[in-house]
C-alpha cells in the first residue's frame, strides 16, 4: 500500500469511527457532517474530501461495524474447541465481548436496523449479515441435534429463538447500560440451551438458588411486556385512531398473522422491529411499552 493510500485509509477510519461515537450520542438524524467532524477534530471540509456526501459515510459506517463484527464472532467459533457445543458457547461469548458489546457500537447497530425499512442500501447489507448469522446457528445446533441424538428439534426453531434472545438483551442494554448484567444475559443464553441440549449445556447441579433466578425473572418481565405493548398497539390500531392490522404489518414488513400474535400478547416484534414501530407511532408509545422510567425499561 502507498504512503497516500495509508494516509487516505487512516483518515477514512478515523472518520468511520467519529460517526459511530456521534451516532451513539446523537442519534441517526441528530448526526451531521459537522458533529462528525468536531468529533474527529477535523475540519467539516476534509470530511467531504474523503467523503462526498452523509450518505457515503453511513453506508461506509455500517459496512464497518458490520464487518468487524462478522470477523469476530467467525474468529471466536474457530478458535473454539472440538466439542459440539463449543462454537456456540463461543458465539454467545462473542456476542456479549466488550469489543463489540459497547453502548455506543449497539446504539448504531439500532440506529441503523431501524432506517434500514426505508433504505434498499442499508436493508441490502443488514439482511445479509443477518442470514449469515442465522445460518451459521442454525448449522451448530443441527450438529448439536446430530451428534447429540436429539430427536424432534427443529435447529431452525432454536436458532430463531437464541437470536431473538440476544437481539432482546442487546435492546436491553441499549435502554439501560449501567444495570445491564451481561454475565446473567449469558446464563440465560445457555439456560435455554440446557433446555434442549441438557447433555452438552448441563445446569449448575449444586449452584446457589439465586443462580437461575434472572431466568424466571426475565420470563415474567417478558410476559408483562408483551401485555404493554398489546395495549398500546391496541389502543393506536382502534378504529379511527391508527393504521389497521394489515396496514401496519405491511409498514414493519411482517404478516398479519405477526401483528395478531403481538396484540394477543402471544409474541413479541424484534429489536429491528420494535425499532420501526417506534418511528411509525407518536412518542408516547415507547415509554407506553418499557415504562418512564429505568426501572421500568430494565427487562432483565
Amino acid at each position: 500500500m502507498s504512503k497516500t493510500s495509508a494516509v487516505k485509509e487512516a483518515r477514512q477510519r478515523q472518520l468511520i469511527d467519529a460517526t459511530v461515537t456521534s451516532i451513539g450520542r446523537r442519534g441517526y438524524a441528530g448526526t451531521t457532517l459537522t458533529h462528525v467532524a468536531g468529533e474527529a477534530g477535523l475540519s467539516a471540509g476534509i470530511v467531504n474530501f474523503y467523503f462526498k456526501s452523509k450518505e457515503q459515510l453511513l453506508i461506509a459506517t455500517l459496512g464497518q461495524i458490520a464487518e468487524e463484527y462478522e470477523t469476530f464472532w467467525k474468529e471466536a467459533i474457530a478458535a473454539a474447541g472440538e466439542s459440539p457445543a463449543a462454537p456456540l458457547d463461543a458465539m454467545i461469548e462473542a456476542d456479549f465481548h466488550p469489543a463489540i458489546f459497547t453502548h455506543e457500537k449497539v446504539s448504531v447497530w439500532f440506529a441503523f436496523w431501524a432506517e434500514a425499512q426505508s433504505q434498499p442500501s442499508y436493508r441490502r447489507l443488514v439482511s445479509k449479515l443477518e442470514s449469515r448469522y442465522f445460518e451459521t446457528t442454525r448449522a451448530m445446533c443441527q450438529r448439536l441435534i446430530d451428534e447429540g441424538g436429539y430427536a424432534g428439534i427443529d435447529a431452525g426453531a432454536v436458532a430463531a429463538g437464541l437470536n431473538a434472545m440476544i437481539d432482546g438483551f442487546w435492546l436491553d442494554f441499549l435502554i439501560d447500560p449501567r444495570e445491564f448484567d451481561r454475565e446473567a444475559a449469558k446464563r440465560t443464553c445457555r439456560l435455554f440451551l440446557s433446555g434442549l441440549f441438557p447433555n452438552e449445556f448441563p445446569r449448575p447441579v449444586h449452584a446457589a438458588p439465586d443462580v437461575l433466578a434472572p431466568a424466571d425473572a426475565h420470563a415474567l418481565d417478558r410476559a408483562a411486556h408483551r401485555a404493554r405493548l398489546a395495549t398500546a398497539l391496541r389502543r393506536r390500531l382502534a378504529p379511527g385512531g391508527g393504521p389497521g392490522v394489515k396496514q401496519l404489518a405491511a409498514a414493519v414488513g411482517v404478516a398479519p398473522e405477526t401483528v395478531r400474535g403481538w396484540l394477543d400478547g402471544a409474541t413479541e416484534p424484534s429489536s429491528r422491529e420494535i425499532g420501526l414501530l417506534c418511528g411509525l407511532f407518536d412518542p408516547l408509545f415507547w415509554p407506553e411499552v418499557y415504562g418512564p422510567t429505568g426501572a421500568g425499561l430494565r427487562r432483565t
